[in-house]
Formats: structure tokens, sequence, C-alpha cells
């Protein structure tokens, strides 16, 4: 997983800089920000599990290696303007994230989104802003200040034995919870499904962000990294 280790560098890093990350699928794409000790989440804050060998066990599609041949190029172009916009709004890296393409910004190239997502299917994009997860697998607390303590000898022990961050992290702990929660809700729907025929409901994770702990221009830089 190429993110991981520059995400880690990035949030351990003493200049706090912005990593603007790109990931690739078949036929959609991703854009995110984070950094610049900013409460913004990372590229691996919406996954409950560890990053861990995307070429294994897994079928040609579903291995990060196929595209559509114009989805790497767009997906490059949307994170360079990106940059460029950060780099020219008047709060430069705390710039706080822009949704609404309505929305009134001070900017002199428009808003500036947390997150993009690219669909070549609809050939339509989604700005999306989420906040950094307590357990993330890469810019936790836990993770980061272990990569602190051990540095290199830490990014070795994650290479051979990934599952060692959903330990540091807690995502191990969270999944055992999730396990006893999705046995209560199959309960809970067969108990529902007995007695009324109708039901639903669902969630989605909070969004905000939260201002920038300080520095100067020369504290920050922008760093891109595009798989």
């Amino acid at each position: 997983e190429a993110r991981w280790l520059p995400t880690v560098l990035a949030t351990a890093s003493k200049r706090k800089p912005t990593v603007v990350n790109v990931g690739l699928g078949l036929d959609s794409y991703v854009v995110v920000r984070h950094g610049a000790g900013a409460d913004l989440g990372c590229y691996f804050c919406n996954d409950v599990v560890a990053p861990g060998d995307s070429t294994k066990d897994r079928t040609l599609d579903q291995q990060c290696t196929v595209s559509r041949p114009g989805l790497a190029p767009v997906a490059s172009a949307v994170a360079v303007e990106l940059a460029v916009a950060l780099l020219h709004h008047p709060l430069r890296h705390a710039a706080p994230p822009e949704n609404d393409q309505k929305a009134r910004t001070d900017a002199p190239l428009g808003i500036l989104p947390h997150s993009i997502r690219g669909f070549l299917t609809h050939f339509k994009s989604l700005a999306i802003t989420t906040r950094k997860f307590p357990k993330c697998s890469a810019c936790s607390d836990p993770v980061v200040d272990r990569y602190r303590k051990d540095g290199a000898h830490f990014v070795r022990q994650v290479a051979h034995d990934p599952s060692l961050l959903e330990t540091i992290s807690g995502l191990a702990d969270l999944a055992v919870d999730d396990d006893f929660l999705l046995e209560d809700d199959d309960d809970l729907l067969l108990s529902s499904s007995s007695s009324s025929t109708t039901g639903g409901g669902g969630a989605g994770p909070p969004a905000g962000e939260k201002k920038n702990n300080g520095g100067t221009d020369d504290d920050t830089t922008t760093t891109t990294t595009t798989t």
C-alpha cells in the first residue's frame, strides 16, 4: 500500500506538511488532502481494516492494477489543481474544506474541498469532508507515536505483519465490537420483520474541520502521492 508510509511520515513530521493522496480503482478515483495539523481525515480514515497486500487473493479488477485508460490522468490533474488551489488560498495549507459549489469563498481559484471522489461510469464527482478517525491505521496517535518511537524498525514490522496496525490503532477491538453490533442488528431485524412489514435506517460518518495549529509558510509543504 504505497499511500500508507507517506501518510505516517507527514503526520509524524514536526513541519506538519499537507499530503495530497490519489487512489485509483477500475473506473473511480479519490483525491484527498490532509495534514497541516488539521483534523481532516486521511486516505485511510474511512477504512476499518489495516492496509495490506492489494494483489494477493483478489480478482484482477480488485488488485488496484487495472484502470480505465483515462482514469489516472484525470485523477492526477484533479490532485494538481487541488494542490495549486491550496497554495493560492489566503490560509494556504490551513484552509478549511468547502464542498458546496455555491459557497462564497475568498479563494481566487474557487472552493477548496477536502476530498473529491470521481466516477467515470457517470462522469460525475463528489466533494466530501470527513474528520480524522481516532483508530485510523495511518494517522491515529497510537500509530504515529509508535513510528516516532521505533522508526524504520516499526515500518519493517508492519511490512512483515500488517495486522500489527489493527492491534496498535485499536481496529482489532473495533472489529470485535462490530461483530456484536451485527449480531444485535440481526436480532432486531428478525424481531421487526415478524411484527412489521416496513423498516430501515442508516448513518454516515461525521464531517467537520478544526483550525490549524499555526506556523509559517516555511513550516508546510505539499506532497502528492499517486498510485
